[in-house]
């Protein structure tokens, strides 16, 4: 059983309910747990649309470190639903398993994803990046595309401490549909 109740739908703030009435996000445990925040729910949900959509970093990409972050961070409710984003964008089983399994230097991942991954893990695990890491990434990054991976990392880990910490369970996986409606929308 979730340990924070998740919000009625009755209880929702007007954009909240349009949110769950028009958007697969809504239909999720996880948004009506997030709800919760409504002061900062607003611009927490037009961060994540920017984050699926409007991003420098490539969503592939994007993807990879969302993985990276979940599987680091052992979050299974996101798990389960970035298991289907990642399948719907054609992330290779490869990578995913190699992810699952802690080979960020895989061989299944290009050099360009390799140091995405080991930065990936450095600014999970120990906050800071050593010069290393940093410079091996930037070989291949802007320095916008550095920050937006910040951002990813920062907003993956922050959502599995909510859900982490509220124990949710899994309810329906939405997550590609998700995605696909941020993306359109």
């Amino acid at each position: 059983m979730t340990r924070i109740p998740l919000v009625a739908p009755e209880d929702l703030t007007p954009e909240q309910a349009e949110v769950y009435r028009n958007s697969p996000a809504g239909k999720l445990a996880l948004f009506r747990l997030l709800a919760h925040g409504k002061t900062v729910y607003p611009g927490f949900s037009r961060m994540t649309r920017a984050i699926f959509a409007e991003l420098d970093l490539p969503p592939l990409e994007r993807e990879l470190v969302t993985l990276a972050v979940l599987h680091l961070e052992r979050g299974a409710y996101e798990w389960a639903q970035h298991l289907q984003v990642a399948a719907s964008m054609g992330v290779p089983d490869a990578q995913v398993a190699a992810i699952a399994a802690d080979r960020f230097g895989d061989p299944a991942f290009s050099d360009r994803e390799r140091a995405l991954l080991a930065f990936t893990r450095q600014a999970v695990e120990a906050v800071r990046v050593d010069d290393f890491a940093f410079q091996a990434l930037a070989a291949f990054y802007s320095p916008r595309q550095l920050v937006e991976t910040l951002y990813v990392i920062g907003t993956y880990m922050m959502i599995l401490r909510i859900s982490e910490v509220a124990e949710l369970e899994l309810d329906d996986v939405l997550g590609a549909s998700v995605v696909r409606h941020a993306t359109d929308g």
